[in-house]
């Protein structure tokens, strides 16, 4: 069976307040040269992007697409997640919220879940397998966590 993407569901924080030019009052006033400038000002950004972005897909390319599969306990071990109830939270910075991807497959009678994420992981898969019965039913940020609901 292949590989599902999750959509993950984003809080309402992450979306408020951001206008692109900072808070420069830009209006019909506002000359192309001044705008260029601001433009031009917040460029810096793009070029340590573009760094992480060559790190990334070198650091992919040069490792195995499949990583071995660790138990749902082993994972947050590592990654200092934790599990309560129905619910798992694993703590990812905010800045990843854009590349991070989840990934679910069904398999020998289990679900696996992968996820996918370029600077936490270094660009490698981390697969883990969810307990017997268990599925992935959402994925959602909350605050600085990454939190998967089982069913």
């Amino acid at each position: 069976m292949e590989w599902t993407r999750v959509h993950i569901k984003t809080d309402d924080d992450s979306t408020k307040g951001h206008l692109g030019l900072d808070a420069r009052k830009l209006d019909l006033d506002t000359d192309a040269a001044s705008m260029h400038q601001e433009f031009l000002r917040s460029l810096h950004h793009l070029s340590e992007v573009q760094e992480m972005h060559k790190g990334v897909v070198s650091d992919v390319s040069s490792k195995p697409l499949e990583a071995t599969v660790s138990t749902l306990g082993e994972f947050l071990s590592e990654f200092g997640g934790e599990w309560e109830g129905s619910e798992v939270r694993v703590p990812l910075p905010p800045s990843l919220r854009d590349e991070v991807m989840v990934h679910t497959k069904n398999e020998g009678g289990r679900q696996l879940v992968r996820l996918i994420s370029p600077e936490r992981f270094g660009g490698s898969l981390k697969t883990f397998d969810l307990p017997v019965g268990k599925a992935l039913v959402e994925a959602f940020w909350e605050g600085d966590y990454l939190s998967m609901t089982l069913g």
